[in-house]
């Protein structure tokens, strides 16, 4: 899936305020709505000396929460980066409000926030198959079809998998999940943070 970079650094390599982080939000919030369908914000933390709680509650929390509750269907938002106590910190921030993003961490993806056991398990499953039907779905865990495609259309909703419908060869439809993998490799999106900066209004300082 096509992914754009979103570097937090182009804002500053020490980002602490509430009101740095609610005007960075509003841009990360338009780059999110300027994504074609099925597109990928790769919000980038690396490369920061500093990203308070403060900050990452007013960006990265409520844009989790928006594109959750009110986002355009069909855009998504990973997040990557390389400082551990940043990305727990993260994590718990998210879990406090039950809203979950995905991950893009040197050893692969990973979720952090709040997911119940069931739904992790079923994210699993995506991530290894890569793309995975309800019917197979319920195969895999030893569940009923209806069973798999509410865990599907939760993940979906959660903004954690693509999710489209397909007609079943004999007869109705069925879901079809599709795993958020970012096309941009890790390097890349490093090499190209100057790049993004005039598509996301961010300055060096």
């Amino acid at each position: 899936m096509k992914a754009r970079t979103f570097p937090l650094a182009t804002y500053g390599l020490r980002l602490g305020t509430r009101q740095e982080g609610k005007r960075v939000r509003h841009e990360l919030i338009e780059a999110l709505r300027s994504l074609p369908e099925r597109g990928i914000l790769l919000v980038d933390m690396s490369g920061l000396e500093v990203l308070s709680g403060s900050f990452a509650d007013e960006t990265l929390v409520e844009a989790v929460a928006w594109l959750t509750e009110r986002g355009d269907a069909g855009r998504y938002l990973v997040v990557q980066g390389s400082d551990q106590e940043a990305v727990e910190d993260l994590g718990a921030r998210l879990a406090q409000r039950k809203l979950a993003v995905l991950a893009r961490l040197e050893d692969g993806l990973c979720v952090l926030g709040y997911l119940p056991p069931y739904l992790e398990q079923a994210l699993d499953v995506v991530h290894v198959k890569g793309v995975i039907t309800s019917q197979q779905l319920a195969g895999e865990l030893g569940v009923s079809v209806q069973g798999a495609a509410v865990r599907l259309s939760t993940l979906a909703r959660l903004r954690l998998v693509h999710l489209e419908r397909e007609n079943r060869p004999m007869g109705g439809w069925q879901n079809r999940a599709m795993a958020l993998q970012p096309d941009l490799p890790s390097s890349e999106t490093k090499d190209r943070a100057g790049d993004e900066r005039d598509d996301f209004g961010g300055e060096s300082r």
